[in-house]
């Protein structure tokens, strides 16, 4: 699994951030916009996808029974999976970080970009939960946690504002966490100060959404 979790860390990240780069005509200024909305891209891949495949195999695999009987509470599991895939994505966050020199693009740092991050990489674990724990098949479990991550994360204006999206669009795009972790990432990595406003709707998102995921997983008839 080192060569997966290479892949995931590493190259899935930086591929983002040389895609998102070379889309960009030449001639156009690059901000740091491309830096936000592909470390959202990335968090909200890899941790919705990796917290529901893990959940659906090891429940699959009948890892997660043994697991139930030694006896773990489903409180203590789940801060233990949501941690793993947490410090995955956020890995990977990092490493757009420490690349975005390389691409030509210059960026302010900030203590604000850990809490940040890591409440987006919390902000959808709570869905992972419930698709690891409710999927009637391993197959139908991780074609969930991969449909549920990539379309959250592209129907989401992670590299432009929400206002350029027509007026039906931008009230449902708000509802998304990654709506505002960019926003907010975007505003920080350019040196703005404007940005608590969406840091306390990303913390109200992901509060609620990973309540309701521990809440609404099964546990022991699972």
């Amino acid at each position: 699994e080192l060569a997966v979790y290479i892949v995931v860390l590493g190259l899935f990240p930086l591929g983002v951030l040389f895609f998102a780069r070379y889309l960009v005509p030449e001639g156009v200024p690059v901000g740091a916009r491309l830096i936000a909305g592909s470390i959202v891209f990335s968090l909200g891949l890899t941790t919705v996808n990796n917290l529901g495949q893990i959940m659906v195999n090891e429940r699959f695999n009948n890892h997660l029974k043994l697991i139930i009987v030694a006896p773990v509470h489903r409180l203590s599991y789940a801060i233990g999976v949501i941690a793993f895939s947490s410090v995955q994505g956020v890995t990977g966050a990092l490493l757009v970080l420490l690349f975005a020199p390389l691409f030509g693009i210059q960026i302010e740092l900030s203590p604000w970009l850990v809490p940040v991050g890591l409440l987006c990489a919390l902000s959808m674990t709570g869905v992972g939960l419930l698709i690891g724990t409710w999927a009637p098949s391993a197959q139908a479990g991780n074609l969930l946690a991969n449909t549920v991550g990539i379309l959250v994360v592209m129907l989401s204006p992670i590299y432009f504002d929400v206002s350029r999206l027509p007026a039906w669009l931008q009230w449902p795009a708000r509802l998304s966490p990654y709506t505002h972790a960019g926003a907010a990432m975007n505003s920080i990595l350019s040196g703005a100060s404007d940005f608590q406003g969406e840091v306390g709707i990303l913390a109200g998102i992901t509060a609620v959404t990973v309540v309701l995921g521990i809440a609404g997983m099964r546990w022991r008839d699972v």
